[in-house]
C-alpha cells in the first residue's frame, strides 16, 4: 500500500503513533524512556512549536494527540522522533536506535468524538492489563506537573476530573477498533452507527466540546 500524502494543516489534532522497529520493547526501562520522552518533547519544542493535546507511552511505542498552529507536524516529529532515538542510543551503546518506518498519523476532524480518541489513548495501559485505571498509569500525560505542561505547551481539550467517568468507562470494542483502522486514512471519520452511539453517551455525561 502506498504512503498517503501528508496533510499539513493547523486546525485540528492529529492522531500520531510511532513504534519500534520489529515491534522490540524499548531496551531500558520504562521510567528512563519517559524522561527521555519528556526531554525530547522540550527539545523539539524548541525547534518546531506545537500544541500537545495528549500523550501515552506503551512498551514499545507511543501514541501522540498534538495540534500544530503553524502547519508543521513533519519538522516536529523529525525533531521529536530524532531526539528519542538519540538518547536511547547514548544511553544504550547501541547505535540507530531506530522506531518503525514513518509515523502513523490521522486527523481529528470531527470534534464531536475527539473525547472519544483521548478515551481510546489513554485506555492503552488497560487494554495491554498493565493498568487497572487510566490514572494509575504514570506514563501518560496526565501525570504532567505543571512546569512540564508549561515547557511542553500541553494543552489538552479535556480535563480529566471533568470527564474522569468517561475516560474511565469501559465499551465494546467497536469504536477502539474504528479509531485504530483510522491510523491507515487521512481523517478519522467513524461510521455513522458508531458516531450515533458516541455522540448520545457525549450528552449523557454532559460533555460538550
Amino acid at each position: 500500500m502506498p504512503k498517503k500524502k501528508l496533510i499539513r494543516q493547523g486546525d485540528y489534532p492529529y492522531h500520531v503513533t510511532t513504534r519500534n522497529n520489529n515491534r522490540d520493547w524499548f531496551s531500558i526501562p520504562m521510567n528512563e524512556v519517559w524522561d527521555i520522552c519528556k526531554e525530547s518533547l522540550i527539545y523539539a519544542q524548541e525547534k518546531e512549536k506545537v500544541q500537545i493535546n495528549c500523550f501515552v507511552l506503551m512498551s514499545n511505542h507511543y501514541h501522540l494527540l498534538l495540534t500544530t498552529p503553524d502547519e508543521n507536524i513533519d519538522r516536529f516529529m523529525m525533531h521529536f522522533n530524532w531526539r528519542i532515538s538519540y538518547l536511547i542510543s547514548l544511553r544504550t551503546s547501541r547505535i540507530n536506535h531506530k522506531f518503525s518506518n514513518r509515523y502513523k498519523w490521522s486527523i481529528v476532524a470531527d470534534q464531536n468524538y475527539l473525547y472519544n480518541v483521548y478515551r481510546y489513548l489513554y485506555q492503552n495501559p488497560i487494554r495491554a492489563g498493565i493498568s487497572e485505571a487510566c490514572i494509575d498509569y504514570p506514563y501518560t500525560s496526565l501525570h504532567f506537573s505543571r512546569l512540564e505542561a508549561e515547557l511542553f505547551q500541553y494543552r489538552p481539550h479535556i480535563d480529566y476530573a471533568g470527564a474522569k467517568q468517561l475516560i474511565e468507562r469501559r465499551y465494546d470494542t467497536e469504536f477502539d477498533d474504528c479509531i485504530r483502522k483510522s491510523l491507515k486514512k487521512s481523517y478519522f471519520t467513524p461510521k455513522q452507527s458508531i458516531s450515533a452511539l458516541y455522540l448520545k453517551r457525549l450528552k449523557d455525561f454532559k460533555i460538550t466540546i
